[in-house]
């Protein structure tokens, strides 16, 4: 079953209670059982080997959705959670075990996708690992009921609010500022953001509040024997894991050839992130973005940091600024969660880059695409980067060379 594509509209809300043994892990966080009547269960916070008391909490015709109430025969993976709320807002996936079995699971869950999306074999070359696996992420968003006076997650599957005091994996300067409007006199009035740096300057965006602004931040990230300081405004993606960051740079480097000759693209180049670094290594680097907030962003951090690199990054769409800009040595993706669009592929076919480099937050999208490209290209290195720690989401990246 595509767990990744379920309906939820199909769902309808019920409460039934069953018994059932965890078989094995699936994608999105959950886990599989079946019912007496072998109908298949969807558990979340449920361990593979364990008897559980399952509370049936939404049906569709061939699939139940459901939650365990009560852990009848506990896995000796089991460990007890680092947050009070895991298991009620809908962050976490993984805290019922530890950070070595979670790179496990996200191993085989990414080998499973795409040998049944892509058809293919993948073997990881490396694992970049999370040094920091708590207190990692830099941005929250927080969802407010004004009325209830509820800051907090929403629930899984659900639109219900866990109101929280601390999320164990956001940096220390966010659960600051969530003390800080949680206290406040004036209470938040709808959701709002907070995004925080390594220097520790933290700002809320979306709301007016007396201590922070609502602004863009200044974030320096050092990799690759460079210093890079980038602006990041409140509408503009930033990569949230401030320590993973120089460690997947870094790979991504590694990739280009030494003598800094290659013609790079680096499509859906957000604010320059990679941009700006392999710019270094490389003879000419162009960036393409579509957001326009991030295109400034990115030629303002360009000017900032006085690079005299041959790089620019230019606001378009990648589909129809790829065909215009001629051939590349290697081309980057780094595409949102839908992957490339069928256009973009055709012309990478056509354009028959040397390298593309493909790094994703989803896995199956990226199957789907590699897959698509195998016609002329193979992977050479495949990496699972843990961005995510202790959810289910994963970033992997490939390095696909042509035959």
């Amino acid at each position: 079953m595509d767990i990744e594509n379920l309906e939820k509209r199909k769902l309808k809300s019920t409460n039934r209670q069953v018994i059932a043994k965890i078989e094995r892990w699936a994608e999105e966080g959950v886990s599989i059982a079946h019912d007496e009547d072998n109908k298949i269960i969807l558990v979340r916070y449920a361990i593979p080997g364990e008897t559980v008391k399952i509370n049936i909490y939404k049906e569709a015709k061939d699939y139940s959705m459901g939650e365990p109430i009560e852990i009848i025969e506990p896995s000796p993976l089991r460990i007890t959670p680092e947050c009070k709320y895991f298991a009620l807002c809908g962050g976490c996936d993984y805290q019922m075990i530890t950070y070595e079995e979670q790179l496990k699971i996200k191993q085989a869950t990414v080998k499973e996708t795409f040998r049944r999306i892509g058809n293919m074999e993948i073997e990881f070359t490396d694992i970049i690992a999370n040094p920091s696996v708590f207190n990692y992420r830099n941005t929250e968003t927080f969802k407010v009921n004004p009325r209830r006076k509820q800051i907090g997650f929403f629930r899984k599957d659900t639109k219900s609010i866990v109101d929280i005091e601390n999320c164990k994996i956001a940096m220390p300067k966010i659960n600051e500022a969530l003390e800080y409007l949680r206290n406040s006199e004036k209470e938040p009035p709808h959701n709002f953001k907070v995004r925080t740096t390594s220097s520790g300057e933290t700002v809320v965006n979306m709301i007016e509040t007396e201590k922070y602004e609502d602004a863009a931040v200044m974030e320096t990230i050092k990799a690759c024997g460079k210093e890079i300081t980038f602006k990041i405004s409140k509408d503009s993606f930033f990569q949230v894991n401030n320590a993973v960051i120089p460690l997947w740079l870094e790979k991504i480097v590694s990739f280009l050839d030494k003598e800094k000759s290659e013609r790079i693209f680096d499509l859906y180049c957000g604010i320059g992130l990679i941009t700006l670094f392999v710019s270094y290594f490389a003879k000419e680097t162009i960036g393409v973005e579509l957001a326009k907030s991030s295109v400034i962003d990115g030629n303002f951090n360009i000017k900032h940091n006085n690079i005299e690199t041959n790089v620019k990054i230019i606001e378009a769409a990648v589909e129809d600024k790829l065909p215009q800009l001629g051939f590349a040595d290697v081309m980057i993706v780094d595409p949102p969660r839908k992957g490339l669009d069928e256009n973009t592929k055709k012309t990478l076919l056509a354009m028959k880059p040397k390298k593309i480099i493909y790094s994703s937050c989803k896995a199956s999208t990226m199957a789907r695409d590699i897959k698509e490209l195998s016609c002329e290209y193979e992977v050479s290195e495949f990496i699972l980067v843990d961005m995510f720690s202790h959810t289910h989401h994963t970033e992997t990246l490939a390095c696909l060379v042509r035959k």
